[in-house]
């Protein structure tokens, strides 16, 4: 004992230092203490331009709180770790590593030193890994495992329930929560749609101001929306009631022989004076000055790209009659690029192109043309999203217009192999009113008998105020991020801070039948006492008397027993054989309390709440990290910026 005494209090800034960091982490509990399960409260947001956000979301909390302290920011770090790998337990990353923290500083101020809560905690974290393991249960029960790996898995029914049950919990403390079932099913088939492919961006998620949540929708394949210069151009009727049976001629055509093209296309670099001998209707703008303009400086221009050290373009005259021969180069260099543009102008119009798809914006003579030759633009600069449409419609991403001429070269497209088609033409495409909007709805799903779905799916959000609207976005998408993690790692344990219980009895039974140090044994019992206050804190939210119903839940854990199933299997051949196998089970470890009547009840039998143990797992695994390394800290070395240097004149 005195040994620890003096190798902690020799230095009295470091349970000075340790106390600094938990109190102020500490501050971040309080302030998420109470959005926590499913009778969580709101958070009221305002920023300096008086714009605000309710939400019970803890990351989205976190990211508007003004946190300068090192300690806390750490805390902020791990619950954006949880939020992008699983999508959901934030809050509970947050609480338990607070709880953790003040457990552990308890005994500090008493002269225990921190590496023993180190070691501890590191023990128990090992420990309760490995009873979730032991625990979690299959989504198909006794059926082949072989079978959780194979896409046949998103046909059975008792594999849909089971993401069901846990989009259902991931939801029931959010803004959705209020239509669970069917924002679940949407999860659901949204995964399926997604089956073992971890990229969720092929689900796009958009959302639109409207009368009802429940007008929410999944919409196989793409939707565009369409401007108002589209709507102009192609006279397409605002009324509701008529919807798409009086589009005018040209949009049936496209309606009926889709042909679309996606890729980085940089037709804003492309000069209208590269067209003038096209045989394609060109506007004529008033812009006679502009024209007149590049006419003068055309052989400016040439000069330019051939010496490239040139100067100012008020020495260009000058330069004219000594570079004779450059611009005759030059023009016929021009020449053989504008034959080229127009080339590649003529072949999008002969290929029978009639939607386009890029990343720039085009000038107004190319949108002309577009106009007259029956063809929609639609501008894409993200990337990343023209890379998932592309995929969605099931076409190659392209770069310039000549890899059209793949598409002809049947031993040249050979030669490259394409595992997709340049130009894609789809089953199906429609115009969609929503809202005051107008969409594009581009789907491989067809009127055909096998109803081929697309590679990906548009989710339409639909609520009544746009600062609901982003809550619910959000909590789609951390409903379809821990729905595409539980198909890969499908097991499941109990819901409702159940699980919590049953680790901290278990841990504390096994504690004291092996620990023999008693330091140690503490700091493995604060952990358990840690885990505890989950649930505690569930209760507390929902109104009930969080000792009564704590002890009562605890009691009915404690009674739990083992029961062995024997299973007997007897195959009648020449011989006979008799196999008998005995599964042990667990009566109460389910047992959780329901948060509707305040009564204890079995969470997976009687509510059907359920969560992948992957969830609790990454919940225990990153709390337990950040409280040892939040304890490791001895001492904070804020360094203070280098004053800058002063001129005598300064000073």
């Amino acid at each position: 004992m005195s040994n620890d005494n003096t190798s902690v209090n020799s230095n009295g800034n470091s349970i000075k230092t340790i106390k600094e960091n938990i109190n102020a982490c500490m501050e971040i509990y309080y302030h998420l203490k109470s959005t926590l399960g499913p009778y969580g409260r709101d958070k009221l947001i305002i920023d300096k331009n008086n714009n605000y956000l309710s939400t019970n979301d803890g990351a989205t909390i976190l990211q508007y709180l003004k946190i300068t302290h090192p300690a806390p920011r750490l805390l902020i770090g791990i619950a954006k770790s949880q939020d992008e790998t699983v999508g959901d337990g934030t809050t509970s990353v947050v609480l338990l590593t607070c709880i953790l923290l003040q457990n552990a500083l308890k005994f500090i101020l008493l002269s225990i030193h921190p590496i023993v809560f180190i070691k501890g905690y590191q023990i128990s974290l090992d420990f309760c890994l490995n009873v979730i393991n032991e625990i979690k249960i299959s989504p198909i029960g006794n059926n082949s495992e072989e079978l959780l790996k194979k896409e046949e898995i998103f046909k059975n029914e008792e594999f849909l329930k089971h993401l069901y049950s846990v989009a259902s919990t991931s939801i029931s403390s959010k803004i959705l929560a209020r239509y669970s079932d069917h924002f679940s099913k949407i999860g659901v088939e949204a995964v399926k749609r997604l089956k073992f492919n971890a990229t969720q961006d092929l689900i796009r998620v958009i959302g639109i101001t409207g009368n009802s949540m429940l007008e929410s929708q999944l919409i196989d394949g793409v939707l565009l929306e369409i401007d108002e210069n589209q709507l102009n151009n192609f006279k397409i009727n605002d009324q509701r009631q008529q919807q798409t049976n009086k589009q005018n001629e040209g949009i049936k055509s496209i309606l009926k022989n889709p042909s679309i093209i996606i890729g980085k296309l940089q037709l804003n670099k492309t000069s209208s004076d590269q067209f003038q001998g096209l045989k394609l209707s060109i506007p004529h703008n008033n812009n006679n000055n502009n024209n007149n303009n590049n006419n003068n400086n055309n052989n400016n221009n040439n000069n330019n790209n051939n010496n490239n050290n040139n100067n100012n373009n008020n020495n260009n005259n000058n330069n004219n009659n000594n570079n004779n021969n450059n611009n005759n180069n030059d023009n016929d260099n021009n020449n053989n690029n504008n034959r080229e543009q127009k080339d590649k102008i003529e072949l999008l119009i002969k290929k029978g192109i009639n939607i386009v798809i890029s990343d720039t914006e085009i000038p107004a003579w190319i949108e002309f043309i577009f106009k007259e030759n029956g063809i929609l633009y639609f501008n894409i600069p993200d990337s990343r999203e023209l890379e998932i449409i592309s995929h969605c419609i099931n076409c190659s991403l392209i770069y310039d217009l000549s890899s059209l001429l793949f598409e002809e070269n049947k031993d040249v497209k050979k030669e490259i192999n394409h595992k997709q088609s340049i130009v894609s033409k789809p089953n199906s495409i429609e115009i969609l009113p929503i809202g005051d909007k107008f969409f594009l709805k581009i789907s491989l799903n067809g009127n055909n008998k096998q109803q081929t779905l697309s590679n990906g799916a548009t989710m339409l959000l639909r609520s009544p105020t746009d600062t609901m609207l982003q809550e619910c976005i959000r909590s789609f998408k951390d409903m379809l991020n821990i729905l595409s993690a539980t198909v890969r790692n499908p097991y499941l344990i109990g819901g409702g801070g159940c699980t919590y219980i049953e680790l901290s009895k278990r841990l504390r039974n096994k504690a004291n039948e092996f620990i023999t140090d008693e330091k140690l044994l503490i700091s493995i019992n604060c952990f358990a006492d840690s885990l505890e206050m989950i649930p505690m804190i569930l209760i507390q939210n929902a109104g009930y008397d969080s000792l009564d119903l704590l002890g009562k839940l605890k009691l009915v854990h404690k009674s739990t027993t083992p029961t062995t199933t024997t299973t007997t299997t007897i195959t009648t051949t020449a011989t006979t054989t008799t196999t008998t196998k005995a599964t042990t089970t667990f009566e109460n470890i389910w047992k959780g309390v329901n948060l509707n009547d305040g009564t204890i009840v079995d969470m997976i039998s009687d509510l059907n709440v359920k969560e992948p143990s992957f969830l609790l797992s990454n919940i225990l695994t990153l709390s337990s990290r950040a409280t040892q390394m939040i304890l490791r800290i001895n001492n904070n070395i804020f360094i203070e910026p280098r004053s800058q240097f002063k001129t005598p004149n300064q000073l």
